[in-house]
């Protein structure tokens, strides 16, 4: 918007200045354009090479779109995973798994349930994080180098015109005007350089920066989860990377972002460890079998079956079971059956009746 809004106010201001729309058209020159922006873009290219160089339009999009995260989600997940671990073990953080915001945070959940030691965990997050700001800062550094080179490319755009200029000085008539398209190079080069590519570098940073924050706030998250800490000292301890009127945000429940979590997967959070293990097991093979599109909604109740069969609290895997069916996910299975082996001679028996009489279409 702001990129926006500089075209605009600038276009006015030519307007009012001149005292009409058919002004505008005296600010527009291909050749004074063609040296800014190419002689620009060819020098980002030749130093970034086209990997980076194409990647620009990316970053504009990125932009535009929010981190996955707020610190209030931070906070609240960590000091969730604390009560579980002091409830039923590390083992119990598996079913954060599925809900994570990104990769990075699923990854570091993973190392501590295997009983990664914490000095180990740190440093291979720090790690990570360090060559996030690397790859970062390579982005932010084409619109800071960007920002050096417009002004540079419209004030040789500038001399190109002024040798014309010079070359033609026996035409008097003509130098008032030869003069004026020798000077939009340089306005081009100021007005690309402050409104574009300076503004746009300092927001890259600025992202980089909170992204960077909100990575430690996790990893400062995971050691303290690791370390046996409630969720109180938990929560305190996250707390610290926040102002002031952040902090009551939170508190106040008011710094989390809006997004839900599904039904079933919230209900498997509150499961014992093995019928947690279970019941992500189950949606990990389901997200799978949805690429290959061999699990049908008939399969998925079978399976269901089974796990109420085989929980030590049916009564939860039965809420589970019955709130998956209603999920998008269980909605985008294609209907009846597709996996032979899951109506084997188990599913023709008593034992398979029993599995699928287990989530009903009543109880769905």
């Amino acid at each position: 918007m702001g990129v926006i809004f500089g075209f605009i106010f600038f276009a006015i201001a030519i307007v009012i200045g001149l005292g009409g729309v058919s002004s505008m058209g005296s600010y527009w020159d291909m050749p004074s354009m063609t040296i800014v922006l190419g002689g620009t873009l060819g020098i980002v290219l030749m130093m970034f090479g086209f990997g980076n160089f194409f990647s620009i339009p990316l970053l504009f999009i990125q932009l535009l779109l929010p981190l996955p995260y707020k610190e209030g989600d931070i906070v609240t997940t960590a000091q969730r995973m604390a009560d579980k671990v002091k409830a039923a073990g590390v083992p119990a953080l598996t079913s954060e798994i599925p809900t994570a915001p990104d990769e990075f945070t699923r990854r570091g959940i993973k190392m501590v349930i295997a009983g990664t030691d914490s000095s180990t965990v740190r440093a291979i997050m720090e790690k990570e994080i360090e060559e996030i700001e690397k790859r970062h800062s390579t982005k932010i550094n084409m619109f800071n180098l960007a920002a050096a080179v417009f002004p540079a490319m419209g004030l040789l755009g500038t001399i190109l015109g002024l040798i014309q200029v010079l070359a033609n000085l026996e035409d008097t008539s003509k130098l008032g005007s030869s003069m004026a398209l020798a000077l939009i190079t340089t306005l081009y080069g100021a007005f690309f350089s402050n409104v574009i590519a300076i503004p746009l570098g300092q927001s890259l940073q600025i992202k980089n920066d909170r992204e960077v924050m909100l990575k430690n706030m996790i990893m400062e998250g995971l050691l303290a989860v690791q370390a046996g800490e409630s969720s109180f000292i938990v929560g305190q301890r996250l707390k610290a990377y926040c102002n002031e009127g952040l902090r009551a945000k939170i508190e106040g429940g008011k710094g989390t972002s809006k997004k839900k979590t599904e039904k079933h997967i919230e209900i498997a959070t509150y499961m014992n460890a093995i019928d947690q293990e279970k019941a992500m097991a189950f949606l990990a093979e389901v997200k799978k079998s949805m690429e290959t599109k061999d699990l049908g909604q008939d399969d998925a109740k079978n399976m269901l079956g089974e796990l109420i069969n085989e929980a030590e609290d049916k009564i939860m895997m039965k809420d589970f079971a019955n709130e998956f069916m209603k999920s998008k996910t269980a909605k985008k299975l294609p209907k009846g059956l597709k996996r032979k082996g899951i109506t084997g001679k188990k599913g023709k028996g008593a034992k398979g009746a029993k599995r699928k009489a287990a989530v009903s279409d009543e109880d769905e």
